[in-house]
């Protein structure tokens, strides 16, 4: 129709990268813990290979771009503001929470040596 008034979807669009990347993670830790310890050498490589995806690549990537986009649906008229706020929060709080274990585990580097 023209002239017609599309709703956006980045603020749903924030959220569900933020849901998406925490059931990913979920599901890499879930695989890590339910993983026999008689596995294969290469099923371990293969579990090791996703569980390292999933949290040094998609995860955050998926984070920053939900953030960015929770950003655009507050800043656009047409777009759901508190769909957008909550991907904010979602993914702002998901990156804060790997940022601050990631500086915890920084932190324990010099005890192993």
């Amino acid at each position: 129709m023209p002239g017609a008034v599309t709703r956006g979807q980045f603020g749903k669009r924030s959220v569900t990268l933020a849901l998406a990347a925490f059931t990913a993670g979920a599901l890499a830790i879930a695989i890590m813990v339910a993983m026999p310890s008689d596995t294969s050498q290469s099923v371990q490589n293969v579990a090791t290979g996703f569980f390292m995806a999933v949290f040094l690549l998609a995860g955050p990537l998926a984070h920053v771009t939900g953030f960015v986009f929770g950003i655009m649906a507050l800043a656009r008229s047409n777009d759901s503001r508190s769909l957008g706020l909550l991907g904010i929060i979602l993914n702002g709080l998901s990156v804060a929470a790997g940022l601050a274990i990631l500086a915890a585990m920084a932190s324990t580097i010099g005890a192993f040596t």
